[in-house]
């Protein structure tokens, strides 16, 4: 049995009649009766009895009625399905990003994603920049952000925004007053890799830290200071999918929330250079 000899069978099977099942179905009554018998050449057996203008089903069509529902409901089911992907009602995404992204800005990002499209799920995935790349060119991830340069291959690299490096002080204090009345000279004390900690390091009277504008912006609960950083040095935040696998509509539509993110939060001027900077590389 193919599909459009089940679903002629079924309305045959509802409304009792060839006149009913052409109505449901639009087409015409002769297309009806043409299907209906050659499926029961295809079966091997009588499904209907004809008694004026209607179909008895015979018991053998009323045991495959059955089976045909149960078909059918799964049938709806994968449309079903189907209807919520495509209106992003269902769907996994897997997100890879540094401790720093992930324990920084990124949470609230994805929060708002997630009330935006409560059927999705979200798995976020903690890793370095490297270690990222190498996920998102394996498929283990469907997007990754990454704030250093990394290599490239088998990758589609977006950049979202440039970063630049700012100090982080103390709430309060002076520090080029300071310096100037001490005559110290700056020196590295501690080398932290992780920006929460640089700036909890701050607030303990370890002097200053030099961290990324959006890292430091997530710790100012902690009092801290900031100041521009001279001369500028930035690194940029860039946003890597795989350059050889279609992105999902759920990734799609967060790497939309991302742009449309750094795009408010950028000053005018920067704008159209971080929108233009999209590069893929292939091996």
């Amino acid at each position: 049995m193919n599909l459009r000899q089940c679903e002629v069978f079924r309305a045959v099977m509802e409304t009792g009649s060839v006149t009913g099942a052409a109505d449901r179905l639009g087409v015409t009554q002769p297309a009806v009766s043409k299907i209906i018998a050659q499926l029961e050449r295809d079966l091997g057996f009588r499904a209907f009895l004809r008694e004026r203008r209607r179909l008895l089903p015979t018991p053998e069509a009323r045991a495959l009625f059955t089976e045909v529902e149960r078909a059918f409901v799964g049938l709806d089911h994968l449309t079903r399905f189907a209807r919520d992907l495509k209106g992003l009602r269902q769907g996994h995404l897997v997100l890879g990003a540094p401790y720093s992204i992930a324990a920084g800005w990124l949470p609230a990002v994805v929060a708002g994603f997630l009330r935006d499209h409560p059927g999705l799920s979200v798995s976020l995935r903690t890793m370095d920049s490297l270690g990222v790349a190498h996920a998102v060119a394996a498929g283990h991830l469907d997007l990754g952000l990454v704030q250093f340069e990394v290599p490239a291959t088998g990758l589609t690299r977006e950049r979202l925004a440039s970063v630049e490096a700012v100090c982080v002080l103390p709430y309060r204090q002076r520090l080029e007053a300071a310096m100037a009345e001490r005559g110290l000279v700056p020196r590295i004390r501690v080398d932290a890799p992780l920006a929460t900690a640089a700036c909890a390091l701050v607030m303990e009277g370890m002097g200053i830290a030099v961290v990324d504008r959006l890292s430091a912006e997530e710790n100012r609960h902690r009092g801290i200071l900031l100041r521009p950083f001279a001369p500028r040095i930035a690194e940029d935040l860039a946003l890597l999918t795989p350059a050889r696998r279609a992105a999902s509509l759920a990734a799609e539509r967060f790497a939309a929330v991302l742009r449309a993110r750094f795009h408010e939060a950028a000053p005018p001027r920067t704008r159209n250079r971080s929108q233009k900077h999209a590069t893929s590389a292939r091996p």
